[in-house]
């Protein structure tokens, strides 16, 4: 069972992490969502990158920041198929799910939020969970 449970937990993420780039992709100048009232004291907007948005690089960095989310949803949708033994992707969870993990840091540090820190502690156990694991899923 908890095996199961480590794979959907990665399946998940990876779509959450997917359906965030595809947001990030398709609306590059969509309107920040607005926080709760209560939450007024942190100083960026959460659904935008306070890095891109300070060096007002434009669209085309926004894209890039959306790419970024999306490559790392994507890796991680597919470690966790690999994980649950789609035999297509089993040979690569590992490397699927570094990739990933490490592109999610790398893209949740360029859009960080402290809504997100349930998503940093994820993809560092993701990367803790994969570092010198055995090939074999499970």
């Amino acid at each position: 069972m908890p095996h199961v449970i480590v794979g959907v937990g990665l399946v998940l993420h990876g779509l959450i992490t997917t359906m965030i780039g595809f947001g990030s992709v398709t609306s590059p100048n969509s309107a920040a969502i607005p926080a709760p009232a209560w939450f007024n004291w942190w100083p960026g907007a959460f659904g935008r990158s306070w890095l891109l948005d300070a060096l007002n690089l434009g669209t085309g960095a926004n894209v890039l920041g959306g790419l970024v989310w999306l490559a790392a949803g994507i890796a991680l949708l597919g470690a966790g198929l690999g994980w649950l033994s789609v035999s297509a992707l089993s040979p690569y969870w590992q490397t699927l799910a570094l990739v990933g993990g490490a592109l999610g840091l790398v893209a949740l540090a360029l859009y960080f939020h402290p809504f997100y820190v349930v998503a940093v502690v994820i993809n560092v156990a993701i990367l803790l969970l994969v570092w010198g694991r055995p090939a074999v899923a499970g």
